[in-house]
């Protein structure tokens, strides 16, 4: 089983380092806990015992 939080990861990541600026790590890390938060209370929402 996945948890919620690798799931909510492995989206943020992908979606991060799409728009990410490689110049600017510290950006592109505060971009990556935004969408991470907001992905993470999403599916804690829609799936509270994770998705098997």
């Amino acid at each position: 089983m996945i948890s919620n939080e690798q799931r909510a990861h492995d989206i943020a990541l992908a979606l991060m380092a799409k728009n990410a600026d490689p110049k600017n790590p510290v950006a592109a890390y505060h971009e990556y806990v935004t969408l991470l938060v907001k992905i993470l209370k999403e599916l804690d929402h829609d799936f509270p015992k994770g998705i098997s």
